[in-house]
């Protein structure tokens, strides 16, 4: 079984960017590559702290 790659801060960030632009979390996970439980991790504020910050801060 393959594993997803782990989710970087720019990833993280860009995850926020995509989902305020009105992306749902499959999709953004589908463009990544990545597990839909990591996207909604960091959305959730489990992963990458601070990403959202910084996110808003490049909006």
């Amino acid at each position: 079984m393959k594993s997803s790659p782990e989710v970087t801060f720019d990833m993280a960030i860009q995850f926020w960017l995509y989902r305020w632009s009105g992306m749902n979390q499959h999709d953004i996970a589908a463009m990544f590559g990545v597990n839909q439980g990591r996207v909604s991790e960091v959305l959730n504020g489990h992963r990458q702290p601070g990403s959202e910050n910084a996110a808003r801060m490049v909006a």
